[in-house]
C-alpha cells in the first residue's frame, strides 16, 4: 500500500524549517537548498508545494501571522476590554524563543518588502488583518468605559500596531536592552496612558 502523505503537515514542516534557517542565518541565506536540507527533503519536494523561494517566504509570513492570531484569540477567550488587549499584546510580542523566531521572520519579511511591490501588498494585507483584530479589543474596552473620554479608536489602533512593530524590531536588533521584561513594562505604560482609570490591567 502506498504511503499516505499529509500534504498540509509537509508544508508546515517546510515553513518551520524556513523559520529556523532565517533565525539562524538570515533571510539572504534562506535559499531553497538550505530550506530543503533543514527540512530533510529534496528540492524537488519543495517545488511540489511552493513555486519558488518568494512563495515559501510569503507562506512563512502568513503562517506566522495566523499562529499569532490563534494564540491571541485563545488567550483572550475569557477576557474582554483592556485586560484582553493586554493579554493580546503579550502574545503578539517576542517574549519567548518561539515568538522571537516569529518576529525574526516578520522583520525579515518587512526588510524584503522595501524593494518589492508584491511583498509590500501582502504585508499591507497582514497589517489590515492586525488592525481589525486590535480594533475589536479597543471597541470592547470603549464599550465598557475603560478608555479615556477623548479616545480616538482609529488612532489607538495605529498606536497598537506601531507599539508591536517597534518593540519587536528592537527586541531583535537590541535584545540586551529590549528584554521580555522591558517589553512588558512598556506595554503596561501604554495601557496606563490610554485607560480611563490611568492604570493597566493586573499582571497575569
Amino acid at each position: 500500500m502506498p504511503k499516505i502523505v499529509d500534504h498540509a503537515e509537509r508544508r508546515r514542516e517546510v515553513l518551520d524549517a524556513t523559520w529556523r534557517v532565517i533565525a539562524r542565518t538570515g533571510l539572504d541565506s534562506a535559499t531553497t537548498r538550505a530550506i530543503a536540507e533543514e527540512a530533510g527533503y529534496s528540492i524537488g519536494v519543495l517545488t511540489h508545494y511552493f513555486s519558488d523561494k518568494q512563495d515559501i517566504l510569503v507562506s512563512a509570513h502568513r503562517l506566522a501571522f495566523a499562529r499569532a492570531r490563534d494564540r491571541i484569540l485563545a488567550a483572550t477567550r475569557e477576557t474582554t476590554g483592556i485586560a484582553a488587549l493586554r493579554l493580546a499584546l503579550l502574545e503578539a510580542l517576542p517574549l519567548d524563543a518561539e515568538r522571537f523566531v516569529e518576529a525574526q521572520v516578520d522583520v525579515s519579511f518587512l526588510g524584503q518588502s522595501v524593494g518589492n511591490a508584491h511583498l509590500r501588498g501582502i504585508r499591507s494585507a497582514t497589517y489590515e488583518g492586525s488592525r481589525r483584530l486590535w480594533r475589536s479589543f479597543l471597541d470592547q474596552a470603549d464599550a465598557g468605559g475603560e478608555l479615556g473620554p477623548d479616545a480616538d479608536l482609529a488612532l489607538l489602533v495605529d498606536d497598537v500596531v506601531c507599539l508591536v512593530d517597534s518593540l519587536s524590531i528592537q527586541a531583535i536588533v537590541d535584545p540586551d536592552h529590549m528584554t521580555a521584561d522591558h517589553q512588558v513594562v512598556l506595554v503596561d505604560r501604554f495601557l496606563a496612558r490610554v485607560s480611563a482609570g490611568g492604570a493597566p490591567a493586573p499582571a497575569r
